[in-house]
């Protein structure tokens, strides 16, 4: 399920690019099938995800021709070089981290001029209602811990000369499914069951009309807010 619209970026000019609190991987594992022979990196803080990605790609050969790499680090201090990235990717991280200014500086570090930084968190108004009707969804372990408003993220990247050149969001029905649960203490009900059920079809193409109301209620209600900037 792909957050960003990577159709849209200039796929041939991407030689180098690194996902930045990669989690499972997701949009790397998306691009590695849309980008050819670019040196890919993931990381993130967590042992346990990257240990994961490194065995399911253990003996992986990219039909692309690009190698795939993963750190276990500190992601406010990432070692890789500067300027050294064509494709920055930092989504849904800045909410979890105490300091998102030192991320978003590590992010801007590694691009190389002309680069492309794609940044997504979740959108105010969704987070803010999960937030107002379940203390167990802003209370959860490595959860979310501070609510972003828009202009408050433009205002960082204005500091650091990043050009914004496009911005939606994404991921309406999720807001949707988490609000509900939040309402409900966090429990799953049967119909929230077989609302998540229709979600997962989605994220496989299996679920077309759930697709169609979704990109209708994106610009509303996306629980995603993607900004798409150049260094």
């Amino acid at each position: 399920m792909d957050t960003f619209e990577f159709n849209a970026l200039n796929l041939k000019k991407i030689k180098q690019m690194i996902d930045v609190g990669c989690g499972n991987g997701r949009h790397l594992k998306s691009l590695s099938h849309k980008i050819q022979d670019a040196e890919i990196i993931g990381i993130d803080h967590s042992e346990k995800e990257i240990e994961s990605l490194k065995k399911e790609f253990n003996g992986y050969i990219c039909k692309n021709n690009n190698s795939i790499n993963f750190i276990h680090d500190d992601i406010r201090r990432i070692p890789v070089k500067d300027n050294s990235q064509d494709l920055v990717i930092c989504s849904e991280v800045l909410e979890h981290v105490p300091n998102y200014e030192q991320v978003v500086s590590e992010c801007y570090r590694l691009l190389k001029p002309g680069g492309v930084l794609l940044i997504s968190v979740p959108t105010y108004t969704p987070e803010s209602l999960c937030w107002l009707f379940s203390k167990k969804y802003r209370q959860a372990p490595g959860g979310h811990i501070r609510i972003f408003k828009t202009s408050q993220l433009k205002e960082s990247f204005h500091r650091r000369g990043l050009k914004l050149f496009n911005h939606h969001r994404q991921h309406a029905l999720h807001s949707i499914y988490w609000i509900l649960r939040s309402k409900n203490n966090m429990e799953e009900t049967k119909f929230l069951k077989s609302f998540h059920e229709i979600l997962v079809k989605q994220m496989f193409g299996q679920a077309p009309f759930a697709a169609f109301i979704e990109k209708l209620l994106n610009p509303l209600f996306g629980k995603s807010e993607c900004f798409y900037l150049l260094k």
